[in-house]
């Protein structure tokens, strides 16, 4: 673990970071510069490591940091040829494999990023793309057993904005040649943007879709400022170093592992290996589980709080796991003391159970990585970050804000918040006074 970071207890060390201006902390507010930057800390190391279905004994897919992203950068090029620019939609229809990583990372470079649940209903899928007016389309092609082309397929009439479906000849789908992404991304220039591109903190690198509280999906727009915010804040709290490895298990389209599990990583300049393109839905990744860890030296318990239950019930079986940080984050639903208990006393990581959500730019909250985690807390706020409870007034505004141990509405504020949502009459259920 580097060395330069500073110990994180307490509140009173996320407040000592605070005396520094934020914009001093910050190398960068273009997510792509970041990634630019973080591949050219070690251009040979290896960045992404996939393996189809956590299958042992199969040789995996391989990019160092200076392979990646010479993809990023020809797919980038791809999208801006087909008419891609400031504000255009690439949206994404594809499990975790490595194009996804292109169409996402090129998506931000020539205009934004748009990961899309590709399980979803048609009827789903159809209100994201039209909400993002989707201008490409990178999706899977025909593959057996995975419906992502028959549904895309189904919906295309309903997507006037859409000029262009690119396909990905992964999990077994068919290569169509005239629309493979990856036939067409050899033939643009590897070594530089052709085009001109300048990006700052207010201008959005993506959309994620978010449940928020109705269930409903909704498309939170994803500033450059929460990007590049949260890559320097969870890097300090976390205290991540770049010879870290870490698991790529999360769906991409979530905004954990969109953000969490790949740009984060690759701003730093880590190794990313992902075990499945199916992610914790695959039972050969649990199974293999201990053995992926031992033989790439992952850095981080991973998993969210379901993932985490199986894993405590099935240990390891001799396998070398001391790769591990004693710590490690997680997320996404609450997890139980009596769970992370176990796990600390089983495999001798505390994990640290994060509070937030896409409107966050992820989270919001973490438990002191050298302190005590109080397990069932979701710990105490990012730095820079305001976090508070309110009463709030029947006319969205703040009636008073709560007493200790009062229950009320948990209010965010700080540069990980979204602008809005891309349908802004959502906006009003979102902020209330105060900037909140």
């Amino acid at each position: 673990m580097a060395s330069s970071f500073t110990p994180i207890r307490s509140l009173a060390d996320i407040e000592a970071l605070e005396r520094v201006p934020l914009a001093e902390r910050i190398a960068s507010w273009d997510t792509f510069e970041l990634i630019r930057r973080g591949a050219a800390l070690e251009p040979d190391k290896t960045a992404l490591v996939y393996l189809a279905d956590a299958d042992l004994d199969a040789p995996p897919v391989t990019f160092t940091h200076a392979e990646l992203f010479a993809r990023f950068v020809q797919t980038a090029n791809l999208f801006h040829r087909l008419g891609v620019g400031p504000g255009d939609a690439v949206c994404t229809l594809v499990p975790a494999v490595p194009q996804i990583f292109f169409a996402q990372i090129g998506g931000i470079a020539a205009g934004l990023s748009c990961c899309v649940n590709w399980m979803l209903e048609p009827k789903h899928l159809v209100e994201i793309l039209r909400a993002a007016r989707a201008k490409v389309v990178v999706a899977l092609g025909p593959a057996e057993g995975v419906e992502i082309w028959q549904k895309l397929r189904a919906i295309r009439g309903d997507l006037p904005d859409l000029a262009h479906v690119l396909t990905v000849a992964e999990c077994g789908a068919e290569r169509l040649s005239e629309t493979d992404l990856d036939t067409l991304i050899a033939q643009e220039p590897a070594d530089r943007l052709v085009f001109e591109r300048a990006r700052g903190p207010d201008d959005i690198a993506a959309y994620v879709h978010s449940g928020g509280t109705t269930g409903a999906p909704k498309l939170a727009k994803i500033a450059h400022r929460g990007l590049a915010f949260k890559c320097w804040a969870n890097t300090e709290i976390m205290a991540h170093a770049r010879d870290e490895t870490v698991f790529c298990d999360y769906p991409l389209f979530h905004i954990a592992g969109y953000f969490g599990r790949t740009i984060l990583p690759l701003a730093n300049g880590s190794t990313i290996v992902v075990p499945s393109a199916f992610g914790a839905r695959s039972k050969r990744f649990l199974a293999n589980y201990w053995k992926l860890v031992e033989r790439y030296r992952i850095a981080y318990l991973s998993g969210v709080p379901t993932t985490l239950s199986v894993l405590v019930n099935n240990p390891p079986n001799g396998e070398d796991i001391s790769s591990f940080r004693p710590y490690a984050p997680t997320g996404s639903a609450p997890l139980p003391a009596e769970i992370a208990r176990q796990i600390e006393k089983k495999f001798g990581v505390r994990m640290i159970a994060t509070f937030g959500a896409t409107e966050f730019t992820q989270n919001a909250t973490m438990p002191p990585r050298d302190g005590d985690p109080r397990f069932g807390s979701t710990g105490i706020r990012l730095p820079y970050v305001e976090v508070k409870t309110a009463i709030l007034d029947g006319a969205g505004g703040i009636a008073r804000f709560c007493a200790t141990d009062e229950i009320g509405a948990i209010l965010v504020k700080g540069p990980n918040t979204i602008p809005g949502y891309v349908n802004a009459a959502l906006d009003a259920a979102l902020f209330v006074a105060g900037g909140w």
